[in-house]
């Protein structure tokens, strides 16, 4: 334990005393430092300087986090059931699979490492919405074992970027500055993070390659929703040939999956899928060539088959699907619709 004792004195008062003896007033402060803060101890927030770690702590108290709201719309948008292939692979969490969270929840794929689903409640009309400032820091969920967790060893000396499934602009919000900043300091949980090439996940990088990113298709779906309010559904798609590197199987492909209130009430539900394979083809050579990609229009019950993740009512609320919903001139429902631009996008 180190000890830096500062002392800081200047001349205030001289006066005679009644001995006849001069009297000298100073003020002094005295700051002592104990080494380096742990992590509990760690401000909230901070000033921080051009390169500096946000003031990120999550909560310690995690027996108090509520979870996805699956009522948050005002009808139910439960968490999806697991087909048996993946109910045999999801990570036990006390007496189920759900690991809650400030405004959202995670199911992990215990072989994988990494999450199956990330869902969140997104309300972009709440008093606080707190906005990210310095560099990422992660943490690990202490409910689940560091081995059953992917962290920062995969990450360095790469152009893999710690990828947010549920995005921390997504979760921190709250009727309080203090309920924002808890949401958005559970957002660095590993549990949250699937490895992306930073193409995929840096929207300044995909902006300059004239890419659509996963926060587009959310503020444009936002702009449909009542009040303002999401449901979103989050993840990686998992195969059996997922490129291993350092030990870890790197999803080529993720989906979102985006639930809304309409005008009337009545539910509306998008699900989009977007591949990173092209980017991560070639990983540890500097230079990559950006081949096809962009997000693709999905129906939810192919979704479905693709995770094995059964999004249940949500299907047939699905515009891919709509009963003379005619989406090609020839009348013939597509299974697939490519978003170049927003104006694709079938609501």
């Amino acid at each position: 334990m180190q000890h830096d004792d500062t002392s800081t004195q200047s001349l205030q008062v001289l006066s005679l005393g009644a001995d006849g003896g001069l009297a000298l007033t100073i003020p002094l402060t005295i700051t002592v430092s104990l080494g380096v803060p742990t992590q509990g101890a760690m401000p909230a927030t901070s000033a921080l300087g051009p390169g500096e770690e946000a003031a990120i702590q999550p909560d310690p108290d995690y027996s108090d986090r509520p979870g996805f709201d699956p009522d948050f719309l005002g009808f139910s948008t439960p968490l999806p059931m697991l087909s048996p292939e993946a109910q045999a692979l999801a990570l036990s969490v006390g007496d189920g699979v759900e690991l809650k969270y400030h405004h959202y929840s995670v199911i992990m794929n215990s072989a994988r490492k990494l999450a199956f689903v990330s869902a969140v409640n997104i309300d972009s009309g709440a008093k606080f919405q707190l906005h990210r400032e310095g560099k990422d820091r992660w943490f690990y969920d202490p409910r689940i074992e560091h081995d059953e967790q992917v962290g920062s060893e995969l990450y360095g000396n790469n152009p893999l970027d710690r990828g947010h499934l549920t995005r921390r602009a997504d979760a921190a919000w709250g009727d309080t500055e203090e309920e924002a900043q808890l949401a958005n300091d559970d957002t660095f949980h590993w549990t949250n993070c699937s490895p992306q090439h930073e193409v995929f996940n840096q929207s300044t990088k995909a902006n300059q390659r004239g890419l659509l990113l996963w926060g587009n298709l959310e503020n444009h779906v936002a702009e449909q929703a009542d009040q303002g309010r999401l449901s979103v559904f989050n993840g990686p798609i998992f195969r059996s040939n997922d490129r291993l590197y350092r030990g870890v199987g790197l999803p080529r492909e993720f989906f979102k999956l985006i639930v809304y209130a309409k005008d009337d009430g009545e539910p509306g539900a998008v699900a989009f899928v977007l591949s990173q394979e092209s980017l991560i083809a070639n990983l540890p050579a500097e230079a990559f060539e950006v081949g096809p990609y962009q997000p693709f229009q999905v129906k939810i019950a192919d979704l479905a088959a693709r995770t094995g993740l059964d999004f249940g009512e949500l299907a047939s609320h699905d515009p891919l699907v709509v009963a003379g919903r005619e989406i090609f001139k020839e009348g013939a429902a597509a299974d697939v619709v490519a978003i170049a631009g927003l104006g694709d996008v079938v609501l």
